[in-house]
């Protein structure tokens, strides 16, 4: 099945280029796609830059002619929802058989707020297995129903299914697609790529939302990937994306929390 992922930014750089570096990419897109590709899907990206609306309806009308996707997937962090929203309302205007989803750290906090708006399907929580669930159900031609971490519409209710643990191993998810970007980055000389160590924070800074984040599931909310998997998707990435400089950004919430696994991964 072809799914279409949907990034927008308020803030970006060139219309056709909007991101400058390749440490931009957005890791929740990165690895639900891959591990759609890895279940035999086909999946596509669109960046869309909040500086140019008529040039993103351009965008998504080409894309919508050779990609003719069954399922659009969206995400957002508070600033971005508005921009987003009013995108899913064009496609749902002008592809109304397009099912649209959406998650992201706002949608995951606010979903009484999301569900006025044009998404089919709401997800609360981590999104690989949930989107594999809705990809196959759909490929079926059955109504998406009993999915956790889904809110579904239907018609004017709403099937909200409990949330799915935490995934636990995160050595078993792909690396992250990062193939899916490169016709949006701007690349220069000295790329930065963030390499995802872990996922959680156990910490409740009052300015953050992980302390209200790890209450949408049980399970452990603070995961680290294991220092053998880091090491193979740095090594990934320079047979794949062979530049004369580049930087490799180790980014996790709080690298000092496990300091076993952190010693292990230094050696």
């Amino acid at each position: 099945m072809n799914f279409l992922f949907i990034y927008s930014l308020n803030v970006a750089g060139s219309e056709n280029k909007p991101l400058e570096s390749p440490e931009q990419i957005q890791f929740g897109i990165s690895y639900i796609s891959s591990f759609l590709k890895k279940h035999g899907h086909q999946t596509k990206l669109v960046v869309l830059s909040g500086n140019s609306p008529e040039n993103n309806r351009k965008i998504l009308d080409e894309y919508f002619k050779k990609f003719p996707a069954k399922l659009v997937c969206f995400t957002a962090v508070s600033t971005e929802y508005q921009f987003t929203a009013d995108t899913a309302k064009y496609i749902k205007e002008k592809w109304p058989n397009a099912y649209l989803l959406i998650g992201g750290p706002h949608v995951s906090l606010n979903p009484n707020r999301v569900l006025s708006d044009s998404f089919d399907a709401l997800c609360v929580g981590e999104g690989e297995y949930p989107a594999l669930e809705l990809v196959s159900q759909l490929e079926k031609g059955a109504r998406p129903s009993a999915i956790p971490n889904l809110w579904i519409k239907r018609g004017s209710k709403i099937e909200k299914n409990l949330p799915r643990p935490f995934l636990h191993n995160l050595d078993s998810l792909p690396f992250p697609d990062r193939k899916i970007w490169q016709e949006w980055i701007e690349e220069r000389p000295g790329a930065r790529y963030s390499v995802l160590l872990g996922r959680g924070c156990p910490f409740q800074c009052t300015y953050c939302s992980n302390h209200a984040l790890k209450k949408l599931a049980s399970g452990s909310y603070v995961r680290f990937r294991s220092p053998d998997n880091i090491i193979a998707e740095v090594k990934y990435i320079i047979n794949k994306f062979p530049i004369q400089k580049r930087e490799i950004y180790l980014e996790v919430e709080s690298f000092g929390v496990d300091k076993k696994w952190a010693m292990e991964l230094c050696s």
